[in-house]
């Protein structure tokens, strides 16, 4: 039989058609098989890199303390899942928990001592520290929970974090309104309205009934013989007292601690002392013996006499002994000096001066243990919240804060006297 040619030229053109589709599907899903590995491939580069700059940027963010740039959240940590419970506030700097090997789980990072957690997003290393001059003080008896979604305030009484849930804590400080207490690694408080539960607790730990201060004026360094006079002392006496002090872990004040002791703010362990160095002259010979022992002291400075910036030191609180009104024979009693007798307005003058010049120090100590109603007055008018004199005794919770004794220290007291006003 046979084929005509238009019917085999049909049957033809079908098959190479169909062979073509064939061919065409074929090419098409090994093309769309292809870009889908290459998407996939793609995507999966994209996305190592994204995970590498992600880790890049939590290691570039991780530090054992940060800073938040921001006002950010905290969290907890509910079974694997970060759960908000509160915020703080931008440049706040937070202590971490250390982590051994940083990888794409730690990105949140939790806080040392306790069970919040902040975004890596949200902070930067820093070489800033946290004021921990709180620990060393004695917690009262006391302990408090808060309330829910409570702001917690700094040392300066600005707002520092909210927490959203109840905390309990014991309480380091008590003042009028404010309960003080350790949370975030850092001293903070919290409005006594704003707590819910007060109740006592039990406490071992012996505290300060009353705490000495000591007054230093001048150090000669080896070498130098020029001075004879009783409140002249050696390198090696300062030496002697000062290795002592740290050796007996002694708690060396600032003159902020003393008032707060005073109020009954704080309690201060047993061994506490206040070291004091009056009128400037040499004084900044006595740095290198604080800074070798980390022991911290006050100088009260005739702010007149010398540069405040010849005493810089972290361990040297400067405060104020007038502008310059530490001069003998201008009033007619004691040694004389004038804040005792001159016009009020002189006198203001001078201690204003003399808190300007030394960054509003509210620490004041009178020139020649001479005071009277009258200069006291005026050193409260002029803003100083306390002010210290001799006298050689201790200081006593509820003692007047303008009237603060001290003991002068002789060239000729060895170690066992200061060992007898910190461990009697």
């Amino acid at each position: 039989m046979k084929i005509k040619p238009l019917r085999v030229l049909i049957i033809v053109t079908i098959f190479i058609s169909v062979i073509s589709l064939g061919c065409g599907v074929f090419i098409y899903n090994d093309m769309k098989e292809r870009e889908e590995v290459s998407l996939n491939v793609s995507n999966t580069r994209k996305s190592l890199i994204k995970d590498e700059n992600v880790l890049i940027k939590i290691k570039s963010n991780y530090g054992s303390a940060v800073k938040t740039t921001k006002d950010t959240k905290l969290y907890i940590n509910d079974n694997g899942k970060y759960k908000d419970i509160g915020s703080i506030n931008k440049d706040n700097i937070l202590e971490l928990e250390s982590i051994d090997n940083i990888n794409l789980n730690n990105k949140y990072f939790k806080l040392l001592d306790n069970d919040y957690y902040v975004s890596y997003k949200d902070v930067i290393p820093t070489t800033d520290t946290i004021n921990k001059r709180y620990l060393n003080y004695i917690e009262f008896p006391i302990e408090v929970t808060t309330k829910e979604n409570v702001v917690y305030y700094g040392e300066n009484f600005n707002e520092v974090f909210t927490i959203n849930i109840p905390v309990t804590s014991k309480v380091i400080v008590n003042l009028d309104d404010y309960y003080g207490i350790s949370l975030l690694s850092r001293l903070v408080y919290v409005k006594k309205e704003d707590v819910n539960n007060v109740v006592e607790v039990d406490s071992s730990e012996e505290k300060a009934e009353s705490i000495p201060a000591i007054l230093y004026h001048f150090i000669y360094l080896n070498g130098d013989n020029s001075c004879n006079d009783i409140i002249c002392h050696s390198e090696e006496q300062i030496d002697s007292h000062f290795k002592f002090l740290s050796d007996n872990n002694v708690f060396t004040l600032n003159t902020s601690e003393v008032l707060s002791f005073i109020k009954g703010e704080i309690n201060l362990p047993k061994k506490s002392i206040l070291i004091t160095i009056d009128d400037g002259a040499r004084a900044e010979n006595f740095i290198p013996f604080l800074e070798k022992y980390g022991l911290n002291a006050t100088l009260f400075l005739v702010s007149s006499w010398y540069p405040v910036n010849k005493f810089e030191s972290s361990y040297l609180e400067i405060a104020s002994h007038t502008h310059n009104m530490h001069t003998t024979g201008v009033c007619p009693t004691g040694q004389g000096g004038g804040i005792n007798c001159l016009p009020e307005s002189e006198i203001l003058n001078d201690l204003k001066l003399s808190r300007e010049t030394l960054n509003n120090t509210k620490a004041f100590c009178f020139p020649f243990y001479e005071y009277s109603d009258y200069s006291i007055n005026l050193v409260k008018e002029a803003g100083f919240e306390m002010a210290f004199i001799g006298g050689s005794t201790k200081i006593k919770k509820g003692i007047n804060p303008y009237k603060i004794p001290r003991y002068p220290i002789l060239s000729s007291f060895g170690v066992d006297y200061i060992s007898n006003l910190v461990l009697s």
